[in-house]
């Protein structure tokens, strides 16, 4: 695992303009910087409200049908954190490459499961994907590739979608923190996986 979960670009701490392919996204669909890393806008938000299937809370008594959001990630900004949703999400790939790394936290074995999103599905690349609600998914950058398959060496940003069933909330999500990592995965993994963690 050691070899597959590090950084492909750095985070940069005063990042630089976008490129303008990138930034032309951000603009066009109205991104805002959102703080599991990267960019997002709510595309599509169900007016229809249904029993949530979780705990009653106040909060959480009703919920929106699917939710559609978009998400961008980029070469300043190259990291989502581990964050978990209460909700299942199924994740559909516009363009770009990278790497997920989901911690099954609601499993006895804690498993880690990582795996490219990508356009080269012969090469077992993922176009969609699903992370079940109440798993740990953090995800980077990886470089794009050629038309020979060949990686560039840089990165025109990681575009995807994700529908939140049902409806996402805020108070349906958290991020991993502290010492968690390593109380779920052990120490020698949370090694690995901690500069994907908030701070």
């Amino acid at each position: 695992m050691a070899s597959l979960i590090r950084p492909a670009f750095p985070r940069q701490d005063n990042p630089p303009p976008g490129s303008p392919a990138v930034q032309a996204v951000i603009t066009t669909l109205n991104m805002q910087a959102h703080g599991e890393g990267g960019f997002f806008s709510e595309t599509d938000r169900d007016p229809q409200l249904v029993p949530s299937p979780f705990p009653n809370t106040a909060a959480s008594a009703g919920k929106t049908g699917p939710d559609l959001l978009s998400a961008q990630r980029t070469g300043f900004d190259p990291a989502v954190f581990f964050h978990r949703n209460r909700s299942r999400t199924v994740h559909t790939l516009h363009r770009g490459r990278g790497r997920y790394v989901i911690i099954h936290a609601d499993e006895p074995d804690h498993r880690v499961e990582t795996f490219i999103v990508g356009q080269d599905i012969a090469a077992g690349e993922r176009l969609q994907w699903v992370v079940e609600g109440g798993k740990f998914k953090a995800s980077f950058l990886l470089p794009d590739r050629d038309v020979e398959g060949s990686e560039t060496g840089g990165s025109e940003g990681l575009l995807i979608s994700e529908t939140v069933v049902p409806g996402f909330e805020y108070f349906d999500h958290d991020f991993l923190v502290g010492k968690s990592l390593m109380e779920l995965v052990g120490e020698d993994k949370a090694r690995q996986l901690e500069w994907l963690v908030h701070a």
